[in-house]
């Protein structure tokens, strides 16, 4: 009887010591995958009039304003502080083909804040994004952004851009 109770009572400080040893993941740990995010998906709201003669507008930002050749680059959040682009395959003109440093960025886990560099901006500029879901499975942001009528692309006003980001292949 006393070597059943002694059993039971090891088992179950077994059991704590392994739940309470084990790390929850954090925002940067998964922030900071290996393989790194891939765009999969890109909407404004408001639609974002583009570049052209018949003014269209659009919500879906892979249907005029993001390039193919930018759906498959890879943005990586490296524990060095830096984000790093990977082209992809399918290169833009004038588009380095290996990895290059693009910006640094930063993570606010508590207000679910993201400091980041969209690659598809083309600025020096580090956009504060809204977390809104960020999973080992789902990057997903919200840059809200006002264009003012010096800026040179787009009808001027505020837009709220959401990017979802799908873990690398």
């Amino acid at each position: 009887m006393k070597k059943s109770i002694l059993s039971v009572i090891a088992i179950a400080v077994a059991c704590v010591f392994v739940f309470t040893s084990c790390e929850k993941p954090t925002m940067t740990s998964y922030l900071t995958t290996e393989k790194g995010w891939t765009l999969s998906e890109a909407t404004s709201t408001p639609a974002w009039t583009l570049d052209d003669v018949n003014g269209t507008q659009i919500t879906d930002l892979t249907q005029g304003y993001v390039y193919e050749c930018e759906v498959d680059d890879i943005i990586k959040f490296n524990n060095d502080g830096f984000e790093y682009l990977n082209p992809g395959e399918n290169l833009c003109d004038d588009q380095a083909s290996q990895e290059q440093p693009i910006g640094k960025w930063a993570i606010n886990e508590e207000d679910k804040v993201l400091d980041m560099q969209i690659p598809f901006f083309y600025d020096d500029e580090v956009e504060s994004c809204s977390i809104l879901e960020l999973t080992k499975d789902q990057l997903k942001v919200q840059y809200a952004w006002e264009l003012t009528a010096d800026q040179t692309k787009g009808v001027p006003g505020k837009y709220t851009f959401t990017l979802t980001y799908v873990p690398a292949k």
